[in-house]
């Protein structure tokens, strides 16, 4: 997945340039609010952003059907920045509101959902995203 590898460096590139001439103290890894400046971005109506890094993606916009049975997990973001193609609304989680992310995994290429509560959005949906 070359657009993960080359994204990811130049949102490294994007927080180098932020922070030049301000006093920065070293961290294992950006705030969530500094990831979000430095890589949200809607294009063409689909999402580029930092995520959390090993989000699980569901083959439904859920994680249990209404009989209570988890949904399918079909891959895994690992990467901490992606490609997503649309949001919906599925089933509320953990971030407030029931805006899901669609998207493909870096394990297998398998297409589905990642809730928005692991995408670092500063609003859901994230305008200029289309509706899946």
């Amino acid at each position: 997945m070359a657009f993960r590898k080359t994204s990811v460096l130049a949102a490294i590139g994007v927080v180098a340039v932020m922070t030049a001439g301000a006093t920065v103290s070293a961290s294992a890894a950006p705030t969530t609010s500094t990831a979000t400046a430095a890589t949200c971005h809607a294009a063409s109506g689909n999402l580029y952003c930092g995520n959390r890094v090993n989000a699980a993606i569901y083959k439904s916009p859920r994680y249990d059907t209404a009989s209570g049975n988890p949904i399918e997990i079909v891959d895994t973001l690992r990467s901490g920045f992606s490609y997503f193609q649309c949001y919906t609304i599925g089933q509320p989680h953990g971030g407030g509101n029931s805006i899901w992310y669609r998207t493909y995994g870096d394990d297998n290429g398998a297409w589905g959902y990642v809730p928005a509560v692991d995408v670092w959005t500063p609003q859901d949906p994230f305008p200029g995203v289309n509706f899946c």
